[in-house]
């Protein structure tokens, strides 16, 4: 693993790789894995990890931060090195998932799977997406079609900071502003994959009694904004008044979005980014007709203790002591847990995997299935161990 807070994209990305290389020399089976934000010019920062990745195969997406396990920010990159050993990388990519994100990701999957071949008892699915590109639930329903329920998924929607302009993936030699990007990982012994979030419910459900793409117009029959703060305010005491809007973009109502009760008992959590002209609230992710949601509460401790579930989750499905990971955490836990907080959540994931290099990125929503058809999230942490 390696990370670099560099000015220029062509130093940070030469800086990041080459530590996570260590001296070896990768071949064409290996990966090599970047995640920058989006301060780097990505066809410079491209150019130069595939410079110094060599032999290896580049692939990654643009973050709103970074991470690995001695440092992160919200300015710089990391980098992971993926080296084959004894497993199978199938890799493939779509240059653009368009309107329909299902047909794509189902088609993408079923590419990787083929190129990974069948010689491996275990697999996993690695899933790096566009984050602006509509119901991500419906890039893992395509994996889900193609893969099945009993392989696992991991990954994460590329970020950016907090613009919603464009995010990047890096993939086949290029740079996309609209892609997807599969690799199925073919291994010879359980792959690790774990999510938390640390979320708890409070308060009165609430029925979304409209809602049209990410955006929710009603709960309960009357404007969603209206409702939401009013809810918010009976169980916090904290919220303004519902006309008064200015201000309340993602980062004010970061500590209160909205659960979604899941058949296993627990709750999916989807992040507002604040209020539309007409009274709805815009979200994160996608939230259909007739959901019941709640306001979901947390506190920096419950967050943190969460990443080492999700650490020890994926640890606890292999046969081995784990040598690496792979962390996909939320863009929304930044601004929550703050410089010490986000030190103090890689602690407890490289804690619970005793200390194997770590690398990873803020998402703008993650990845992760072990079992189930359903696997994508906001607010949580998903971690693979390997």
């Amino acid at each position: 693993m390696g990370g670099s807070t560099a000015v220029t994209a062509d130093q940070a990305a030469t800086e990041a790789v080459r530590a996570a290389l260590g001296g070896r020399r990768p071949t064409t089976d290996d990966l090599v894995l970047i995640f920058p934000t989006v301060d780097y010019d990505p066809h410079e920062f491209l150019r130069a990890a595939r410079r110094e990745a060599g032999a290896a195969r580049v692939l990654g997406c643009s973050s709103f931060g970074w991470l690995t396990g001695a440092a992160q920010g919200t300015v710089g990159c990391s980098a992971a090195y993926l080296p084959a050993g004894g497993l199978s990388f199938g890799v493939a990519v779509a240059d653009s998932l368009g309107s329909d994100l299902y047909a794509v990701a189902r088609e993408t999957t079923q590419t990787a799977r083929a190129r990974a071949g069948a010689g491996h008892p275990h697999n996993t699915l690695l899933v790096l997406s566009d984050g602006l590109a509509g119901d991500q639930r419906e890039v893992m329903r395509g994996c889900y079609a193609a893969a099945g329920a009993a392989v696992p998924v991991i990954g994460g929607s590329a970020g950016e900071n907090l613009t919603q302009v464009a995010t990047y993936q890096y993939g086949d030699e290029r740079v996309l502003t609209n892609g997807l990007i599969v690799v199925w990982i073919g291994s010879p012994t359980p792959v690790g994959v774990g999510t938390a979030h640390g979320w708890h419910p409070v308060g009165d459900t609430m029925i979304v009694t409209r809602a049209v793409g990410n955006i929710i117009h009603e709960l309960d029959g009357r404007p969603a904004a209206e409702v939401y703060f009013d809810k918010r305010a009976a169980v916090t005491g904290d919220a303004p008044q519902p006309g008064a809007r200015e201000g309340f973009l993602a980062g004010a109502v970061m500590d209160g979005p909205l659960g979604l009760p899941t058949a296993a008992g627990r709750f999916d959590v989807r992040h507002i980014l604040g209020p539309t002209e007409d009274g709805g609230l815009a979200m994160f992710g996608y939230v259909s007709d007739h959901s019941v949601v709640q306001i979901m509460r947390s506190e920096p401790a419950d967050l943190i203790a969460a990443a080492g579930t999700a650490a020890r989750a994926a640890a606890a499905r292999l046969t081995t002591a784990p040598r690496g990971s792979l962390v996909f955490g939320c863009t929304a836990r930044v601004d929550l847990l703050g410089e010490a907080g986000m030190r103090a959540e890689t602690d407890a994931i490289t804690g619970a995997l005793a200390g194997v290099p770590t690398c990873g990125f803020y998402t703008y929503g993650e990845f992760a299935r072990v079992s189930g058809s359903t696997g994508f999230h906001n607010a949580s942490v998903a971690v693979l161990a390997l």
